[in-house]
């Protein structure tokens, strides 16, 4: 291994950067405070660096809170490949996912298994991003969050604010809406006679074309807090997945041309059947397509591809060249608890509901969710089917 091991201290931790290799205030400045913080924090965190001989993912460094949840010592596998403890086989999604961030020195928010030294394996949403800014630095930061009871009751507490904030959007919203509906398509139509100017019916038919557009989504946010009962039921069937797809894209593609985005897609004809709920899944796929329309801007280009994995599983992937997500925003993107003082601050954020949604439906289809981006250099949804909902 020729990967640079930390150096010990008398607590039996050691510090996460070879002061070697830095003047001694730079060291201090960069890392004194890391170090102090490092072990307080209650996430449980892992160094890791890019061995030099092998290429695989080494462990560097952990922190108290990583040894408390795991049983592992730092001791005990600092240097050891990180895939040790994945609990996947070689063919493993969550191996590219961190293969492609290491490589491309991106950031990803993704969810895996983890093996404590007693053998019991944690359901663990990971987040890994670069130690630095600097290119030549090998290392990588992971932070550990397990899904606990605790954890979802958090997150329970937010979803009812938002049943609450729903119900009272379907009778507050949709019934002035349906009127702003109706009157719009009386004057588009000119059901009561002609309205003399064509500007007039254009608007006409602008306003009812968003008033459309609201109440799709008012619809959406609904099934959202449908999908959170335990009443939700999938209506499953088999369909091709390059259909669902260039349907999707066809659905987008004005609002793509209004903004000089190109739109493509890259599916094999001969991709397995897809057995699921096939309105739903377009539902998700139309969601990270409008999502990234939001974050590219004019002369960029979103790609939707899909992909087997070596473990038989389906791999749906929505890449742009947007403006990307930085990493703090990257590890909460799948909260429940959005601040909607955002929506206000930048109107495109939204508010939260649809990567809260996009989660959600693939996970009850027994998938799950990754993205992978960088401020920057823009983002990759992958949605992973497991290999039994194809045929």
């Amino acid at each position: 291994m020729k990967v640079s091991v930390i150096d010990s201290q008398s607590a039996g931790h050691g510090r996460i950067s070879d002061p070697d290799i830095l003047t001694g205030s730079r060291y201090e400045q960069e890392f004194g405070l890391f170090d102090s913080v490092f072990h307080e924090v209650s996430n449980a965190i892992v160094i890791i660096a890019r061995d030099s001989e092998s290429q695989s993912p080494v462990i560097s460094d952990v922190n108290h809170h990583f040894e408390l949840v795991t049983g592992h010592t730092l001791e005990q596998i600092r240097s050891k490949n990180l895939y040790d403890f994945l609990g996947d086989n070689s063919t493993s999604p969550d191996r590219q996912i961190i293969e492609q961030v290491i490589h491309s020195r991106q950031s990803a928010v993704f969810f895996c298994p983890w093996i404590t030294a007693t053998g019991k394996v944690l359901d663990i949403n990971m987040t890994i991003r670069p130690f630095t800014s600097e290119e030549d630095d090998s290392r990588f930061i992971c932070v550990l969050r397990e899904n606990k009871p605790e954890n979802k009751s958090r997150d329970q507490a937010a979803r009812e604010i938002k049943r609450n904030l729903l119900a009272a959007m379907h009778h507050n919203f949709r019934t002035p809406l349906n009127g702003i509906l109706g009157y719009s398509e009386v004057i588009m139509t000119e059901m009561l006679g002609p309205v003399g100017q064509d500007s007039y019916r254009d608007y006409a038919r602008d306003i009812h074309g968003a008033g459309q557009d609201l109440l799709q989504l008012i619809d959406n946010l609904l099934e959202l807090k449908e999908l959170e009962t335990t009443e939700f039921e999938l209506h499953e069937e088999r369909f091709t997945l390059i259909d669902l797809l260039a349907g999707c894209l066809k659905k987008v593609s004005p609002d793509a041309a209004k903004a000089n985005i190109h739109l493509s897609s890259n599916v094999k004809e001969d991709f397995p059947v897809i057995y699921g709920d096939k309105c739903r899944l377009q539902q998700v796929v139309h969601s990270l397509l409008t999502n990234a329309l939001k974050f590219t801007a004019s002369g960029g280009k979103i790609t939707l591809s899909a992909e087997l994995a070596a473990d038989g599983s389906c791999i749906i992937n929505c890449v742009d060249n947007g403006v990307g997500m930085p990493s703090q925003q990257l590890a909460k993107v799948f909260s429940h608890d959005t601040h909607l003082s955002d929506i206000y601050s930048n109107p495109t954020v939204g508010i939260g509901f649809g990567l809260s949604y996009v989660k959600q439906m693939i996970e009850r289809h027994g998938g799950t969710v990754s993205i992978i981006s960088a401020l920057g250099q823009g983002a990759k949804v992958s949605l992973h089917l497991p290999a039994r909902r194809l045929d």
